[in-house]
């Protein structure tokens, strides 16, 4: 009868080891549980940037939670100066300049890190949100493609110690845009006319007219040229009646007597197109006025 005695007793003092190494894992557990944490989302997309368009601002929402309680100091790292973030990228390494700030229309500009945004006191389940605002900078003719820069964030005690860190991708795709004006044309891409007249008063044989059309382009583009009366000026009033004309783009001769005529893969930034017009032989003509009309159509790549 000994015996049972014996593996009973065993067991017991089995079941007690087994219940206070669970408590002590329990107990460790607790000591390692963090003090307050960042929610962040893992990507904050600008809508397609088009640089002659108003830009918009986007909100960043930053979530604190308190989880045991903590006093904190959230930092922004990786930005290039107060309120100034580059995303990196495009068709040639280019960087697209944003800001980053307090309020959806201008605010404090962010400091970057060590320095603070902002500092917090949290209760146990206790959360509170944070909004910053990106927006890119207007008028900015970087090249066709996408951009993106990585921020962290970095929540910490007053004496440095990390209690968080999170990282939030900022990005945005730049449109391929091309803007054509006669005369001169702005960064914004207004200024100048979309219409040139060229007036060549009463008609003479070798007469020549020019005008100059600015584009600005963010991409490689087309530029396609076509002559309603290809190549000729007709008479309105008898249109049985016709003379040439002839065209330079750049002092280069274009040909104007099929439907289209396309120069691709043109570069792009800041390009003055010069276009020079000439009156051919005026011989055997009805008099009257003569016009053709020349649709220039520029199209980003």
């Amino acid at each position: 009868m000994t015996l049972p005695s014996t593996l009973l007793s065993t067991r017991l003092r089995s079941a007690v080891f087994a219940l206070c190494w669970l408590l002590a894992t329990a107990w460790q557990s607790s000591a390692h549980a963090q003090d307050c944490v960042i929610d962040s989302p893992a990507t904050v997309a600008l809508p397609f940037y088009d640089p002659t368009a108003a830009t918009a601002a986007v909100a960043w929402q930053i979530k604190l939670r308190g989880i045991r309680g903590c006093d904190a100091r959230l930092q922004i790292e990786n930005l290039d100066a107060p309120g100034r973030v580059a995303l990196r990228g495009g068709s040639g390494g280019e960087r697209l300049q944003t800001s980053l700030l307090t309020q959806p229309n201008g605010g404090i500009p962010v400091p970057p890190a060590p320095s603070e945004v902002g500092t917090f006191k949290l209760a146990a389940g206790q959360e509170t949100t944070l909004v910053l605002w990106l927006r890119a900078d207007a008028t900015q003719w970087a090249g066709a493609g996408l951009y993106q820069r990585t921020l962290g964030l970095r929540l910490t005690k007053a004496s440095g110690e990390t209690l968080d860190y999170r990282e939030t991708l900022m990005m945005s795709s730049v449109k391929a845009t091309a803007r054509a004006r006669f005369g001169a044309i702005s960064d914004s891409g207004s200024g100048g006319s979309s219409v040139a007249r060229l007036d060549f008063g009463e008609l003479q044989q070798g007469a020549q007219r020019s005008t100059t059309l600015e584009v600005l382009a963010n991409t490689a583009h087309t530029l396609s040229l076509a002559s309603t009366g290809r190549g000729r000026l007709v008479n309105r009033q008898n249109p049985s009646s016709s003379l040439e004309w002839a065209l330079r783009l750049n002092g280069q001769p274009v040909a104007l007597a099929s439907d289209n005529t396309v120069l691709p893969f043109l570069a792009r930034g800041r390009i003055r197109y010069q276009f020079d017009a000439q009156i051919g032989a005026v011989e055997r003509v009805l008099a009257g006025d003569y016009a053709d009309d020349l649709l220039i159509t520029i199209t980003a790549q």
